[in-house]
């Protein structure tokens, strides 16, 4: 149970706030002093959260925060009597957030869950980094990228071929670099080379290698890329890009293990995996006479297929504050989070260009965002109506048959339930967004049956 500190002296004000949070779940406990308040924050098992009023007799709540440094756990101010500089202190010490007196219940409970939200996704990242490898960790907790990490899992053991599909910017990469650094051949070479990149004498050359004289500037013997992972695992990128003459070769070997450079006269023989890519459909390709059916099949013994972006939009809030945290770091720049609206945002939004659109976008607004980092910030195609999410309202064709009554409230059912979920409850908002008054707004929720669900988000 999550563990909540109240700490205000005001004791109509103290007692409201405990019973609603003691209402929605949470364990609370609550004082009405800087001075009681320390034992809870020095204890073996600190409170996950601090409600805490800035005017307190003795000791302030400015005080207590600044006296308690980074030991402070995550906090939200509460006050009605705060200076704008105090506002201003408070946020630069890092709290969450900043309510102000009268506050409605909608509005405290709301910042209590996205303080929450934020720091188990806070706790996520730190989880991740501790447990990073040598290479990038694939980010995600949605059932479509379980079942990937899942697949990644099954498959790096082993010595079979894979075969990685999916759309420009999923990371197939980061995908082939997991399932070598997984495999009993980490210890060896990981090459990688993109087959749209080079023409395609280049590739035959890069892949195969060349014999002094083979052609005019080949000076001296070198080894192709082949020969270079030889006991470890070879990465073709964009493998639907190969010349079809080309396939041939890369075929042949496949089938014995053998190499022969340009202008040689003997094999030699490799050792190396194959893990290729593409975000081509290859069986398409295949029927166009494009791609060579025996070399598909050879290749794709163990097919992984990664996700697209907008699929698996569940992944968001933590890609975005893994990659945000990331750039703070990199750049040196003070931590920022993602503002609330601006995280919603970028949920709605379509992602064209998948992870690395995000990752793209998460260095931007880094450097150029404000912190937080607001709606203002995002770029202005994020917004752009072609790009959201579409509505995912009852779908006329499969409605059965029913009253016009009926059909009514359940499509009023269906779209206050979509605006709660997506603005996290909060029945503010959604009265402003849909321009009705709140106690009209909740006798539709009580009407229409609409109940939030434990423990969903």
């Amino acid at each position: 149970m999550t563990k909540i500190l109240v700490v205000e002296d005001n004791q109509k004000i103290h007692a409201h706030m405990t019973a609603l949070l003691r209402d929605e779940g949470y364990d609370v406990h609550g004082v009405y002093s800087a001075e009681e308040a320390r034992p809870h924050l020095l204890a073996g098992e600190p409170p996950r959260l601090v409600l805490l009023d800035i005017r307190l007799g003795g000791i302030s709540g400015l005080d207590l925060i600044r006296d308690m440094g980074h030991t402070m756990p995550p906090t939200i101010v509460i006050s009605g009597e705060a200076t704008i500089s105090e506002a201003l202190e408070a946020l630069r010490m890092g709290i969450h957030d900043f309510v102000e007196k009268p506050f409605s219940d909608e509005r405290f409970l709301c910042s209590v869950r996205n303080c929450l939200e934020k720091i188990e996704l806070q706790e996520k990242i730190r989880q991740l980094e501790a447990n990073r490898s040598q290479s990038q960790s694939l980010l995600g907790e949605s059932p479509s990228m379980r079942a990937v990490m899942h697949q990644i899992q099954k498959v790096a053991p082993t010595k079979g071929r894979v075969l990685i599909t999916g759309e420009s910017g999923t990371g197939k990469e980061l995908v082939a670099s997991t399932i070598h650094h997984l495999s009993q051949r980490r210890g060896k070479p990981f090459v990688k080379i993109n087959c749209a990149a080079f023409p395609v004498h280049l590739i035959e050359d890069e892949l195969f290698g060349h014999v002094k004289g083979a052609f005019t500037d080949a000076r001296q013997n070198k080894k192709g890329l082949f020969e270079e992972s030889h006991g470890g695992t070879l990465f073709l990128d964009e493998i639907g890009d190969m010349d079809y003459q080309l396939q041939a070769r890369l075929l042949r070997v496949l089938e014995d293990g053998k190499v022969r450079r340009i202008g040689d006269t003997h094999e030699r023989e490799v050792d190396v995996r194959v893990i290729a890519a593409t975000n081509q459909d290859l069986r398409a390709m295949i029927d166009e006479q494009k791609f060579r059916e025996d070399l598909y099949y050879r290749l794709a013994s163990l097919p992984i297929e990664v996700p697209p972006l907008r699929s698996r939009k569940a992944d968001i809030p933590l890609l975005v504050t893994y990659y945000v945290s990331h750039f703070c770091k990199e750049h040196q720049i003070r931590p920022k989070r993602m503002g609330d609206e601006a995280m919603e945002a970028l949920q709605y939004y379509n992602w064209p260009g998948n992870i690395r659109e995000l990752k793209n976008l998460c260095e931007r607004l880094t450097i150029f965002g404000g912190d937080p980092i607001g709606t203002e910030d995002l770029p202005s195609h994020i917004f752009a109506e072609e790009n959201k999410e579409a509505s995912g309202l009852i779908r006329i064709s499969e409605v059965k048959p029913m009253s016009l009554k009926a059909f009514k409230n359940q499509c009023e059912k269906e779209f206050l339930e979509t605006m709660l979920i997506r603005t996290n409850w909060n029945y503010v908002k959604v009265a402003q967004h849909l321009e009705i008054n709140r106690s009209y707004l909740h006798q539709k929720i009580t009407s229409l049956g609409i109940q939030r669900k434990k423990g969903r988000s």
